[in-house]
């Protein structure tokens, strides 16, 4: 009889444990709801790491607790998130928002390598075109003409623009993104020295956006050192 007593206290003990743990669990993922609705997100973070106590590495929630370091652009602590989250899976969401971290800590190299990984997944333009950009920084321009000319041929999106400065001293233009694209290859078929490339890369820039200023700044610089180039060979 004792025996029996004991056995359905300690089941009863078991299961108001169990209960008391669900509740909080419960209690925490409504904070977390509540605190996003209005926009708090440090109070939904503190909700994220209670339900992470309860829940285990497993939890589904470290995603979300990646998205709010993202957003508050805390690029230190959402690149130690990430990288938590990657050892147990690789999703594309998570690798991309690691790559923005890596850029915006300034760790380029790296950074081209998770967007080498993206643009392998997603084959779009948009990844061409950072991965190329973060090429380029590096002076790996070979590389970044090769990946925007694998990328040619594939769906540009619409209405994505790129802002680039203006005419004006302080003034920016939102440049279609088709426009800037081809002033990317522009720039790394001029550092690649091959000048007639660039000019044609720069003249479709100016296609599709007429009044891109910097492709029109670039295209006459060239066209000024072809000529001095040409006046050399002639004088010799």
């Amino acid at each position: 009889m004792l025996l029996s007593s004991l056995l359905i206290v300690g089941v009863l003990s078991g299961f108001g444990q169990k209960l008391h743990k669900e509740d909080l669990l419960n209690l925490e993922k409504n904070i977390y709801k509540d605190a996003l609705k209005n926009y708090d997100l440090d109070a939904a973070k503190n909700a994220i790491y209670l339900i992470i106590a309860i829940e285990g590495d497993q939890s589904k929630f470290i995603d979300s607790l990646a998205y709010i370091y993202f957003n508050q652009k805390n690029y230190v602590s959402c690149l130690q998130v990430s990288n938590q989250i990657l050892q147990q899976k690789e999703t594309l969401d998570i690798l991309e928002i690691k790559a923005v971290c890596l850029e915006n800590l300034n760790d380029i190299k790296e950074a081209i390598a998770v967007y080498e990984k993206i643009y392998a997944l997603k084959k779009d333009v948009l990844s061409a075109y950072k991965l190329a950009q973060l090429q380029q920084r590096l002076k790996r321009s070979a590389e970044a003409y090769a990946t925007l000319k694998s990328a040619e041929n594939l769906k540009f999106p619409d209405k994505v623009f790129v802002t680039f400065p203006g005419p004006k001293k302080g003034a920016v233009q939102n440049v279609p993104f088709k426009a800037a694209f081809y002033n990317l290859m522009a720039q790394t078929s001029y550092d690649l020295h091959n000048y007639e490339m660039a000019l044609k890369y720069y003249d479709e820039a100016l296609k599709i956006f007429p009044d891109f200023f910097v492709a029109k700044q670039n295209s006459q610089v060239i066209k000024m050192l072809k000529e001095k180039l040409k006046d050399k060979k002639e004088k010799k």
